[in-house]
């Protein structure tokens, strides 16, 4: 007897999806299909459940050829399991005589699948037109889904989540550019490094916080500010007008 392998076909491991439509997720499966159940997993599925964590209701063979939202914000690790077993309770795990999987994350995954789901959102400023200090500047935009994590000490303490940023795959980037023709002399780039920039927890989510003085060479005037988010090869972004004083 053939022995039981799964591979996962797409989505192909380290590949960015800007915001939009959802993502084919396709498998192949070798040896005695009878019997089996097959699920899709995702990291950073928030409709996760007790009852069903995977991804998908229908368990059949069907499932092989599929399409899932994947729309939480972040890099998405993507498993997919097959099991002669249809429930997740401890007694039907102690049960299962059959199975196989594929997917996970490196480096314990020797086939692993990790895809990046885009979105580029700007807290603050608010709004287009407001006003932003050079001397004093403070920016704020969406973070990751699970870049953060309740602790388990007082309500509503949030710590940067290890296991998450552990495998993320999303950068970003901010610039200010002026408003008219091309002035390089007078555009910058914020540095950002994720991993040690504050966060913190607003409208249900988690957004990065930069604050302090805007690059020198800026000047006065109408910017356009731009959020660059990239994973995976593809990029998204969003872009405020402000006016910069001293």
């Amino acid at each position: 007897m053939t022995a039981l392998a799964l591979r996962i076909v797409q989505p192909v491991h380290d590949t960015g999806y800007p915001p939009g439509p959802s993502i084919a997720l396709q498998g192949s499966l070798t040896g005695d299909s009878a019997g089996l159940y097959l699920k899709w997993y995702s990291s950073l599925n928030s409709a996760a459940s007790e009852t069903q964590p995977e991804l998908n209701a229908d368990h059949s063979l069907a499932i092989l050829n599929w399409s899932a939202p994947l729309a939480e914000f972040g890099s998405h690790v993507i498993v997919l399991a097959a099991t002669d077993q249809e429930r997740t309770d401890l007694s039907a795990i102690k049960a299962v005589t059959r199975s196989a999987m594929s997917g996970g994350a490196p480096p314990a995954a020797s086939a692993p699948c990790i895809v990046h789901r885009l979105v580029a959102q700007i807290r603050t400023p608010a709004a287009n037109g407001q006003v932003l200090s050079k001397a004093v500047a403070t920016l704020e935009f969406l973070a990751p889904a699970r870049w953060a994590r309740k602790d388990a000490g007082p309500p509503e303490a949030w710590v940067a989540d290890s296991d998450y940023q552990r495998i993320n795959g999303i950068a970003m980037r901010l610039r200010l550019v002026p408003v008219g023709p091309p002035d390089p002399a007078h555009s910058a780039d914020i540095p950002l490094t994720l991993a040690t920039l504050p966060f913190i927890r607003a409208d249900d989510k988690t957004w990065f916080r930069w604050a302090g003085a805007l690059p020198a060479n800026l000047g006065n005037g109408n910017h356009t500010l731009s959020l660059s988010v990239s994973g995976g090869g593809a990029t998204t972004s969003a872009v405020r007008q402000v006016i910069l004083a001293a």
